[in-house]
């Protein structure tokens, strides 16, 4: 990353929508001598001092460039230099030099997150501390680059050009998620279908950006999605720890959840390197999208020994079998197509990830009969309204078939179930007569009492 030689710099956020609906961050650097005439010297890395960062959002976006002077950007095209990290020189200082640090929102093995408020412009932001004694510097600003230049697609978390050291951290600034995670939004039952198409339309147009710019994220997952709505019209991809070139050597992704890792990377054995490649990513990115509708993911691991409710989707993703997976039942055949092409257990045979869009107008989730030893449930999720998820002629015609198969059972124990009008009609009739006789019985005993006495 290139710093421009500047004893202080501003940090401006504009929020634009290009052609491809993505927002635009600006940075621009606050000098009188902004223009330089060394080119030496603007190749060389920024030492700043604690007290020349200043984090300030304009007003106007108008007056604002799209890119800063903090990160040259060539005339030409400029989309492999997105995979050159430059080094920075991070000054040294702490938290409360500028920053009024409010509560720690998340923490973790190797970093923990902040929401401070910028004191010099009452500017609220969220700083993610990373350990140094657990990361490298080279490891911090490739994380803190490749965020930095993704933030302006409209999904992905906007980083601001903010990056300094304390005494055990790395430390820089990105924009603050009101809501929370997706972790702290998806219930037991999962979410609404309506609610995981919106999120898995914004995540796959974040995740073919980062595609089309050669990088792999590798590490998708609840915690790492941020949600900006309550109605999730607005969410946004963020920790760029282990986003790597496609193509390159890499180990396995550290303290991260089993379930969502891949076959091929959960084969690799400890130490082995393997090559990254955004298949990964759409293995991640299915997984994801089950656990956004149940609430928890298919599986703990994709192992065909130790984990049966694996190896019984990788039987019928393969065709070895016709019979769906219990917790798959509830699918649509539309959805269990997409599911089978994100969920293959050949890399080259999963799809891209913005091959989601072909299914955001068919129905995901619909009405099953969850058979059992005991009885037959119709099972919807208890989270949907079923005038809105159920198909409710499928759930008509699955009903007519439960009260056949109940007539039957019946039958077989010489029960029966079906009502005859007239009979009804003449049980009753012979109920009251009984009653009538009865009361006139009553009465006439009555009688006798009274005429003895």
């Amino acid at each position: 990353m290139h710093f421009a030689e500047k004893r202080s710099f501003s940090f401006r956020l504009r929020r634009s929508r290009p052609g491809d609906g993505g927002s635009t961050h600006s940075r621009n650097s606050n000098n009188n001598s902004s223009t330089c005439t060394n080119n030496n010297r603007c190749n060389s890395p920024l030492t700043a001092t604690s007290t020349s960062m200043k984090l300030e959002v304009p007003n106007s976006a108008a007056s604002v460039s799209r890119r800063s002077s903090i990160y040259k950007k060539p005339d030409k095209d400029d989309s492999g230099l997105i995979h050159i990290v430059r080094d920075i020189d991070l000054p040294l200082m702490t938290f409360n030099d500028q920053y009024n640090v409010e509560k720690v929102l998340a923490e973790g093995c190797f970093a923990k997150i902040m929401l401070a408020l910028h004191r010099p412009t009452q500017t609220q932001v969220v700083l993610k501390a990373v350990h140094a004694e657990l990361t490298t510097t080279q490891e911090f600003q490739r994380e803190f680059h490749f965020n930095y230049e993704l933030s302006h697609h409209r999904n992905i978390l906007s980083a601001y050009n903010v990056a300094f050291q304390t005494k055990d951290y790395y430390v820089f600034a990105m924009e603050h998620a009101p809501y929370g995670d997706l972790a702290s939004n998806v219930g037991p039952n999962g979410l609404h279908e309506n609610a995981c198409k919106l999120i898995t339309e914004q995540l796959s147009s974040a995740l073919g950006f980062m595609h089309s710019k050669n990088l792999v994220h590798r590490d998708l997952k609840l915690e790492n999605v941020l949600v900006f709505t309550p109605d999730f019209s607005r969410v946004k991809l963020c920790d760029f720890g282990a986003t790597t070139r496609k193509g390159l050597l890499v180990h396995k992704v550290k303290h991260t959840w089993t379930s969502f890792v891949p076959p091929e990377v959960l084969e690799i054995v400890k130490n082995e390197r393997f090559h990254c490649l955004p298949s990964s990513d759409s293995w991640q990115f299915g997984i994801l999208m089950f656990h956004i509708l149940t609430g928890s993911p298919p599986w703990n691991a994709a192992d065909w020994v130790k984990d049966t409710q694996y190896a019984g989707f990788m039987k019928y993703e393969q065709r070895k079998t016709t019979k769906i997976p219990d917790h798959f039942r509830k699918f649509s055949t539309r959805l269990m197509r997409c599911f089978r092409k994100y969920l293959s257990y050949d890399p080259e045979d999963r799809c891209k990830v913005t091959e989601v869009a072909k299914y955001m107008k068919d129905r995901w989730v619909e009405c099953r009969i969850t058979a059992s030893k005991s009885a037959t449930l119709i099972s919807p999720n208890p989270d949907q309204d079923s005038c809105i998820y159920l198909n409710q002629k499928d759930c008509r015609h699955s009903a007519d078939e439960n009260k056949t198969r109940l007539r039957r059972m019946m039958s077989s124990y010489g029960l029966e179930s079906a009502l005859d009008q007239n009979a009804i009609r003449k049980r009753v009739l012979e109920w009251l007569a009984t009653c009538d006789a009865n009361f006139d019985t009553e009465i006439e005993s009555l009688a006798v009492v009274d005429v003895t006495n």
